[in-house]
């Protein structure tokens, strides 16, 4: 052959080896949907997979954890993932202990969960005084050897009045269902009953009767996440000690003649030990709660009769007792939330005292009512927050904190006292709580956990800023990064938002969430509409019909971030959990020009189906009905699953789910997956990591387990935005 026509014949070989290379795409095997035609209100919906919704079939559970091994295989080859597992680890080393779950007493006693470096669970602490010396009181893992139960850790606790006792919810890792048992302090012993069937660290803790004779908190009928019936017709028990059931005191089934709805979730608390009474919560149709009250002497009786104090109409949110006084957070007749005050027995609403005026500037977030008076924070754009204080009849005074702060949560011991604790947050900065003493106007710091910023992450910028949305909106966008930042267009940006249930994307610390700065990335969260950064109305303005400003804005801050050379469409990675599913998915849907990388942790992708999940009827609270013509074009227009169109090219895709997941079931995200996996053209990889031992969001999960979801997550990203030290081992 000519030497000529070799060397043609060599380089078109070695164009085609090239070329294939980069072209190699990798995702897992396609699934073999079976398509159901919907007809809704004259419009014909094809579901192309909907076969993956049963759980139960062999078939899907087989391609499931195909689909896990292979994106398992495909992760644990990135070069430098296993290095930002060791270091989470060597961060959790150096900090030496974490401390979780503070409760305090009148009598100056403190209970807290803590967990030292190289322990993988939390263990149960006390001490007398904050002075005084440390004692484990409660070592979960030789509670595991003594009872045989595998995989436990505790996720709530509540001590009694008196610090006698202590009520502890251990759970399986994974799962949100619970049981509760009490540990005799005195005696230093677990009592004989155990409690099952309950949920106190996701629906409403627990609370101890004033007498300490027992305590109330939730409890579920129906205990499997997979179950359609999970989540719903749940009540609230009370356990009295020495009985080895429960006693339904509120719910739908023992009070048919208040209006409980089987998806509401019905609540009950004791404010004050003091005040005699119970109060009993709901919420309806809204995100605004549904109060009753009973004397707290008549709970153990056969027939409780609870007294209406209000209804959702009212549009409270937070409430506080000071004697028979209530005072309450609402957005009723107001374009923010502002501080009122009427009484228990003879309640005026509609003529009640304003206590603090709402601003339109800034939304009241927490309260408290101690001795010293009434203290409040105020907070501008979800971001900012200020604490201010009020005495009867007198003006508003702000009390200077002794750091920044983003996010503000204030507790106390009730009215009778002058105990404020103050707990502080920030992007770029740990938690740190404080004991307030007005008299002095002094902090003290509680030394309880000893936060401090690691190596690594201390050269960190937070940034707040507003940019104009796609109808004009000002949107407030909060960015972190490290200092001498440059707006070359090359810069690797991390979009996280949520954006649903009027819950507030505020500040918080985590050295995990931080690493894709450390890295050299930047973090933006966009303060979309449907959370409530901004009230009531930021809220209404991304749920149900108008659901799409949701992911609008998230679009709208991308092309932001672009424009202003922070960076470019394949540097861009997005991440939406839960809800924020809808945002983050959606947004690859309608704009996949934009976006080189989504993520998702229990994803809401297929909200056409959302109220046939276990938490579907509270769905439709936030997201509307199938049933209602305009909600369904709404649901449709959400529906991240629904819009993947064949032909397309849309980003890498990288998501978590659990199968012990009763809220985003995971089936949900799985046709998401199956239909990319079938319609986009692109060679980006599609992954779908199903772990059958997780539930929602990685709750109730190790700290372990949480370290290699993050690192996981990160190598992905930066593998896919061409980060030189995450590639992938051939």
């Amino acid at each position: 052959m000519d030497k000529k026509l070799i060397y043609i014949f060599l380089g078109i070989l070695f164009i085609t080896s090239c070329s294939n290379k980069m072209v190699r795409s990798y995702k897992g095997k396609s699934f073999k949907g079976k398509s159901i035609v919907d007809i809704y209100h004259g419009v014909s919906i094809t579901d192309s997979y909907r076969n993956l919704e049963n759980l139960k079939d062999s078939t899907v559970l087989d391609w499931l954890k195909a689909q896990n091994a292979y994106a398992e295989n495909i992760l644990t080859q990135i070069e430098g993932r296993d290095q930002l597992v060791e270091v989470q680890k060597e961060i959790e080393n150096n900090k030496k202990h974490t401390v979780r779950q503070i409760r305090s007493l009148a009598s100056g006693k403190y209970f807290y969960l803590k967990k030292f470096a190289g322990e993988d669970v939390f263990n149960l602490y006390y001490r007398d005084s904050l002075e005084g010396g440390e004692q484990k009181i409660f070592d979960i893992t030789n509670y595991i050897k003594k009872t045989g139960k595998k995989d436990y850790l505790i996720n709530y606790i509540k001590p009694n009045w008196k610090g006698s006792k202590i009520a502890i919810s251990i759970s399986k890792k994974g799962n949100e269902v619970s049981e509760i048992i009490v540990l005799d302090l005195e005696k230093k012993t677990i009592l004989t009953n155990t409690y099952s069937n309950v949920a106190p660290a996701s629906i409403g803790g627990i609370d101890w009767l004033s007498d300490d004779s027992g305590f109330i908190s939730s409890y579920l009928p129906y205990i499997d996440p997979n179950d359609e019936k999970f989540w719903l017709n749940t009540k609230s028990y009370l356990y009295t000690l020495g009985k080895k059931e429960g006693k339904d005191i509120f719910s739908k089934d023992n009070n048919p003649e208040i209006n409980i709805n089987i998806e509401d979730f019905p609540m009950v608390y004791n404010l004050s030990e003091t005040d005699g009474y119970l109060f009993g919560q709901f919420l309806g149709k809204s995100s605004f709660m549904n109060i009753y009250y009973v004397n707290e002497s008549e709970i153990k009786k056969d027939n409780i009769r609870w007294n209406q104090l209000c209804s959702e109409e009212e549009k409270i949110t937070q409430y506080k007792i000071d004697g028979e006084c209530i005072y309450y957070l609402t957005s009723k007749d107001t374009l923010s939330l502002e501080i009122r005050k009427t009484t228990i027995k003879n309640p005026n609403f509609k003529n009640a005292e304003l206590v603090v005026a709402s601003s339109p500037e800034s939304v009241i977030t927490d309260f408290e009512i101690t001795k010293d008076g009434l203290f409040y924070v105020k907070v501008k754009n979800g971001i900012q927050a200020r604490l201010f204080h009020k005495e009867e009849g007198n003006q508003e005074k702000e009390i200077m904190l002794p750091n920044t702060s983003g996010r503000i949560f204030l507790g106390s011991l009730g009215a009778r006292y002058t105990d404020l604790w103050v707990t502080t947050r920030g992007w770029i900065q740990p938690s740190l709580t404080y004991k307030y003493k007005l008299r002095s106007n002094s902090f003290s710091k509680i030394e309880l956990n000893r936060n401090k910023v690691p190596s690594g992450f201390e050269n960190m910028v937070a940034e707040e800023i507003e940019i104009t949305s796609h109808d004009g909106i000002k949107l407030p966008v909060s960015l972190i990064y490290k200092k001498g930042l440059k707006k070359d267009g090359q810069n690797r940006v991390l979009f996280y938002g949520y954006g649903a249930y009027g819950t507030p994307l505020s500040p918080f610390y985590s050295t995990s969430f931080l690493l894709w700065v450390k890295e050299g990335g930047i973090i933006v969260m966009p303060h979309v509409r449907g959370g409530g950064e901004k009230g009531d109305a930021w809220h209404k303005a991304g749920m149900k019909t108008t659901k799409s400003n949701t992911w609008k804005d998230l679009i709208a801050t991308v092309e932001y971030m672009i424009a202003k050379r922070y960076t470019n469409p394949k540097k861009t990675v997005v991440w939406g959990t839960s809800a924020g599913g809808i945002m983050a998915g959606r947004a690859i849907t309608e704009r996949p020009d934009l976006f080189k990388v989504m993520i998702g942790i229990s994803p809401s992708m297929n909200t056409m189906r959302s109220e046939h999940q276990p938490m579907g009827l509270n769905s439709i609270k936030e997201f509307g009905t199938l049933k209602d013509s305009l909600e369904f074009r709404g649901l449709l227009e959400m529906d991240a699953y629904h819009s993947i169109k064949k032909n397309e090219k849309y980003p890498a895709v990288l998501i978590l789910a659990g199968l012990k997941d009763g809220r985003v079931v995971a089936w949900d995200p799985a046709k998401f997956i199956a239909k990319l996996l079938d319609y986009s053209t692109s060679n980006d990889p599609v992954l779908f990591q199903v772990n059958t031992e997780s539930g929602h969001g990685g709750m109730n999960s190790s700290e372990n387990k949480l370290y290699i979801d993050y690192a996981n997550i990160y190598a992905f990203a930066l593998w896919q935005t061409d980060h030189p030290d995450y590639k992938l081992n051939k």
